[in-house]
């Protein structure tokens, strides 16, 4: 009975997982009902075993939920650890996975002091058990709407802390045996490091991917330019990779062996296959499904494909329920599925060409509402560079990555060669990647899709590969109209917002119009860089830019800014200001007047006009309106000689639907009493607090005047400044002002419409 129909036992399943871990929603009702419906009416037979499915994974996932705790204490200060995973140093910072005493795994990280502490823990290894002094941290959770969750994504793996040694030496350790898992993972580290050391640093990182699935090595841009043409699945070993070297090795061990013991030594072999390519989603999908088809061989029997996707699906959640929330475990099935529930499809052309191009294409659309949750944005060139990518990778780079895997120990001029080759082809292949990204990538953002938005999707596709199993291809009208709808849907929102972005020690804040009559970011916060010693510099330095606000505005849909305004000339305010204008189409760029003058604005106009971007400069009087809006420039008064550049800050006055915003920029109490000496009168019913709360700004006559109902602070968490200062918050409580602060609350949101406005806080 169950053959062909265990994807109704799977998708089952998902469910069961999916609501008994989020938060029910009604949206959860009309999936569980629709679904459930549709067994009655069309598979009725399995409608008791998909209940008792769901009915089990629910109640799983619960269960597994409420244990996955902490037994730490949270005070505690000595540690016996146990490595369990290789130990990453990149630069002046040192990671790994550690086990403690208690059996609980924690996050270890420590902040190298010198270059001879870095050499020395170099020789840190899997096994090692080390003691030391030091403090338990608790994950960040997300501070930036949108934005990645490190917190949710360490309980995945079962992890609640950071420790932080205060010191440490490998006098406090000591070498154990290694278990068969941890040796393996030392294998591979092994393998790793012999790629490193044989291939240059612009390939070494693709033939990791390739051979061991670690991206760890490879240059963050160039993978990001992968990701944006819709090809980092390339880099990720998946289904075809198996099954090439699962048919490769069948077909070389049958000329010794019979096929009953060939397939029973793959499926000996798989496992440690897996653990030595890093155990991803898509790896363990692949290998479940092959060592399904070898046992199934083994016994002279035979598998659908569908049910093979299937169990390995139901097999996946039963061991780690949490991956359902991965993107790449979610990206790997959809796609799979998909491919297979179309192989009917593909079988009505003979032409290879066209079967490609409609793989190509199946695999794009089955994963379009996946990416654009996860990515925001996908690219029009994704399908066509596919058409040329995946043979170029499957029939060239793969097999000759694998090759060169298995002859460089044999013949050092053979190794040599194919090094060369591969360096060849995979520098001319980067180069493409890193042109087309940058400058032609046909990228489209439209944003993360609502949950109602994402069931729109899933409808139109499924109608329209439902349609083109009877070669009727119009269906895919309904996606597109669905996409439209993604694009325009800001478009016909009466809602506006203003965002102050968590970005640490700096200024960002984004202000979206009802019916995106108008999209502005007020400085792009920046990260300050200090002067660093070689060893100490890493390879993936954090960067506001590329990880908070650009982030931001793709999930936001935001494809073009009507002004990207900078209140002046500091590092935290606009050092990631030239990163949006490269990702983000920008129509204006507003400094203060005289701002061009100042070394980081004048770099960033240059910035600007090699994108084509129109710079203005703006001073106290100048205004101008969008929609109903009208936003007033009230400083920097070009009459007055202001010496420092904080107190030449663009200072704005808008009302934003019931309340009024002043935006000060870093202003001080000089450049107050100039704003207070031209508008005596002024009044806000929200103040950005200027120059992070220093004690230099913010004064008593100051606030005496603008008599704010609400201060927000955008500062740093722990920030080395000590900004706000206790002054300030004082003088603001004093007068009874609320505060809001991002170093507190992370991101602050004011959602408004014509006459009413909600404050929202992301860490309450």
């Amino acid at each position: 009975m169950m053959k062909g129909n265990i994807v109704y036992v799977a998708i089952a399943a998902i469910i069961g997982v999916a609501v008994g871990y989020q938060p029910f929603h009604a949206l959860h009702a009309i999936v569980i009902t629709g679904y459930f419906f549709f067994l009655f009416l069309r598979k009725r037979a399995l409608l008791f075993s998909c209940l008792l499915t769901t009915s089990i994974f629910f109640l799983y996932i619960n269960w597994v939920d409420r244990h996955n705790t902490t037994i730490l204490p949270p005070d505690k200060t000595d540690f016996t650890v146990r490595f369990t995973t290789p130990v990453v140093i990149d630069g002046d910072r040192l990671k790994a996975v550690v086990r403690t005493k208690e059996k609980e795994d924690v996050q270890l990280v420590y902040r190298l002091k010198s270059e001879q502490e870095q050499t020395e823990l170099s020789r840190l290894a899997i096994g090692m058990v080390c003691s030391f002094k030091g403090a338990l941290e608790s994950p960040e959770p997300s501070r930036n709407f949108a934005a990645f969750s490190f917190r949710e994504y360490l309980r995945f793996q079962y992890i609640h802390w950071f420790v932080r040694p205060q010191s440490l030496s490998l006098q406090q350790c000591h070498a154990t045996s290694l278990t068969s898992y941890e040796k393996l993972l030392t294998l591979r580290q092994q393998g790793l490091r012999e790629i490193a050391a044989s291939f240059p640093t612009s390939s070494a990182g693709i033939v990791q991917a390739l051979v061991y699935g670690e991206r760890a090595e490879m240059d963050d841009s160039l993978l990001a330019g992968y990701q944006k043409l819709g090809l980092v699945h390339l880099l990720a070993i998946s289904g075809s990779h198996v099954t090439l070297l699962v048919g490769a090795c069948f077909y070389a061990l049958i000329r010794f062996i019979t096929r009953e013991t060939a397939a029973l030594l793959l499926l000996v072999v798989l496992p440690f296959y897996m653990v030595m390519t890093g155990a991803s989603p898509s790896v363990m999908r692949a290998v479940i499904i092959a060592m399904l088809f070898l046992a199934l061989r083994y016994k002279k029997s035979a598998i659908p494909p569908l049910d093979a996707i299937s169990a390995a699906c139901i097999v996946m959640l039963a061991l780690h329920p949490y991956s359902l929330f991965q993107a790449g475990f979610q990206l790997s099935f959809i796609v799979s599925f998909a491919l297979v529930l179309s192989i009917p499809i593909m079988e009505q052309y003979s032409s290879a060409f066209v079967r490609l191009f409609l793989t190509t294409f199946i695999a794009q659309i089955s994963a379009l509402p996946f990416l654009l949750y996860h990515f925001f944005e996908f690219s029009l060139l994704s399908i066509p560079l596919n058409l040329l990518f995946v043979p170029l990778y499957s029939f060239v780079i793969l097999p000759l990555a694998f090759v060169w895997l298995g002859v460089h120990s044999l013949s050092e001029v053979a190794g040599a060669f194919l090094v060369h080759l591969l360096e060849w082809i995979i520098e001319v292949t980067n180069e493409w990647v890193h042109f087309l990204a940058e400058s032609y990538s046909l990228s489209v953002v439209l944003g993360r899709p609502s949950p109602y938005l994402l069931v729109c999707y899933g409808a139109a596709i499924l109608w329209a590969f439902r349609r083109m199993e009877q070669r009727r291809y119009r269906a895919f009208v309904y996606v597109f109209a669905v996409i439209m709808l993604h694009a325009f849907l800001p478009y016909m929102n009466r809602h506006g917002e203003v965002v102050l972005l968590d970005v640490g020690q700096g200024d960002s804040i984004y202000i979206e119009l009802p019916y995106r009559k108008g999209v502005y970011l007020i400085d792009t916060g920046g990260t300050v860089s200090f002067p660093k010693q070689p060893w100490q510099k890493r390879n993936n330095e954090w960067d506001v830019g590329k990880n908070v606000v650009i982030p931001f505005l793709k999930a936001k849909g935001v494809r073009e800014l009507t002004r990207l305004i900078i209140t002046h000339g500091d590092a935290d305010h606009m050092g990631a200001a030239a990163e949006v204008i490269r990702h983000i189409r920008v129509k204006e760029l507003m400094i203060g007047k005289g701002g061009a003058n100042q070394p980081l604005q004048a770099a960033l106009i240059q910035v600007a006009k090699e994108k084509h971007v129109s710079v203005v400069e703006v001073k106290k009087g100048d205004r101008w309106q969008d929609g109903e809006t009208v936003f007033y420039v009230l400083h920097p008064d070009p009459s007055l000689s202001e010496t420092a550049d904080n107190n030449r800050s663009v200072v704005l006055y808008a009302k934003l639907g019931p309340l009024s915003w002043l935006f000060t920029g870093d202003l001080e109490k000089e450049g107050e009493q100039q704003v207070l000496a031209a508008f005596p009168r002024l009044h806000a019913d929200v103040l950005k607090v200027g120059h992070h709360g220093s004690e230099t700004s913010t004064s008593e006559p100051f606030l005496q005047v603008i008599t704010p109902k609400l201060a927000v602070i955008s500062v740093g968490k722990n920030n080395r400044y000590h900004h706000p200062h206790q002054e300030v918050i004082d003088r603001l409580k004093a007068q009874h002002i609320y505060i809001l602060r991002t170093d507190e609350h992370g991101a602050i949101q004011y959602r408004y419409t014509k006459k009413e406005g909600t404050f929202t806080v992301m860490v309450p």
